[in-house]
């Protein structure tokens, strides 16, 4: 009876301390993605109030997702092959919280330069540590531990504008700024002091010439899951871009109507993360993938179609509930396709894919819009998720042979 008594606590205590990890990432993810509300709603007010070129604007949101771009695969490594990785997660929030406080400082462009470079540095480290450390505690829940932590991302991406502009409305930008470092010193601290890893092993010495990224590209599984997840992102990234102008510049919408579909479409992208997280554990990962690429495509393709209204928000909705749900599937089949050891640095490499080439979707759509209008962009625009579900048949009809 004792027995039956210590194992039934056991259980719990273990159930306890998986929920509270699950929930300390999701926070922590959370946080890491108020700091884009420095860019979305902080930047123009300190871009007008220093007297800075749309040039250098661009050129200080270009420094940060470079830098990010480029320590992806190193923070990956470091995923793998440290004992610590959640000190190192919180090192990055820490980062995050300290550019925010010295940019409240910053007296001049370069100065600013260097603050959103460190900025980068904790943007660009924090998903190979984050996805690493839940994929290790989740095995047999990957795709849904995953899908809550998109989720609290997107959360993060709704709070940070609303909350931001409430500060900007009444105090100077260098005090919003201040205030904002806050989240990212305190989760960051007390995720590093108080969430470690148990039983958590590095895989150190000669254990780093696996952690090569030559050796993942010899990997055709990877390279199949790699090119899926920057050709979604490709498609994400165009979207955002061009859907504003299409309400805005071709439906001659209003700024609060666009802004009101705009809020649809990232509200689906919120929720639906966790549910195909949930659903992708239970049919499998690459079917899922086939199936939300080829409907995301069809939505996207839909939309210049559809009249404003609420045909208009449904189509949105889908869009948003489609394409932001596949992230967390697409990284949890990649995760199964490795070593638990090469996580990190797999992480890393899916991530470099998407940052270093999603500049390439906004470039591309504008020059259609150039030439062929706004309604052909997007409908150009769902020819990358239509790829993204044209790969992994390709991958399917290999196994099967």
């Amino acid at each position: 009876m004792e027995q039956a008594q210590t194992q039934t606590t056991s259980v719990d205590i273990t159930v306890t301390n998986s929920w509270t990890r699950l929930g300390a990432t999701a926070v922590a993810h959370m946080t890491e993605h108020l700091y884009v509300g420095v860019i979305t709603v902080a930047l123009p007010v300190i871009a007008s109030a220093m007297g800075l070129s749309m040039a250098q604007i661009g050129s200080l949101v270009s420094t940060r997702s470079l830098v990010a771009g480029i320590v992806n695969l190193p923070s990956g490594f470091l995923a793998d092959a440290i004992r610590r990785r959640t000190v190192l997660l919180g090192v990055c929030l820490v980062f995050l919280g300290l550019a925010s406080l010295l940019m409240s400082f910053a007296q001049s462009f370069w100065s600013l330069m260097v603050f959103m470079a460190i900025g980068g540095l904790g943007s660009g480290s924090f998903h190979p540590q984050s996805i690493a450390i839940l994929s290790t505690a989740y095995r047999e829940r990957r795709a849904f531990a995953l899908g809550i932590h998109d989720s609290a991302a997107n959360l993060g991406e709704v709070i940070a504008p609303l909350t931001i502009g409430a500060l900007l409305a009444y105090t100077d930008w260098r005090t919003t700024l201040q205030i904002w470092a806050l989240p990212g010193l305190i989760v960051g601290i007390s995720y590093a002091m108080f969430f470690p890893e148990a039983n958590r092993r590095g895989h150190r010495g000669a254990r780093w010439q696996r952690l090569l990224p030559k050796e993942l590209l010899k990997n055709r599984d990877i390279l199949v899951m790699f090119l899926v997840s920057v050709f979604r992102t490709l498609g994400q990234s165009a979207l955002t871009v061009a859907l504003p102008l299409y309400l805005t510049l071709h439906l001659k919408l209003s700024v609060a109507v666009m802004g009101l579909y705009i809020s649809t479409l990232f509200f689906f992208a919120g929720i639906s993360p966790s549910i195909s997280g949930w659903v992708a554990d239970r049919i499998g990962r690459m079917s899922l993938i086939i199936i939300g690429s080829a409907l995301a495509a069809l939505s996207v393709v839909a939309l210049p179609h559809l009249r404003a209204g609420i045909p208009l928000g449904i189509g949105c909705a889908f869009v948003g509930g489609l394409l932001w749900a596949l992230r967390p599937v697409i990284f949890a089949a990649a995760m199964e396709m490795v070593p638990p050891e090469l996580s990190g640095t797999t992480v890393g490499l899916l991530y470099s894919g998407n940052m270093g080439l999603s500049f390439l979707a906004p470039l591309t759509a504008g020059l259609v819009a150039d030439a062929y209008g706004l309604p052909t962009t997007l409908t150009f625009i769902g020819i990358f998720p239509l790829l993204a579900c044209v790969m992994p048949l390709f991958f399917l009809r290999r196994k099967q042979a």
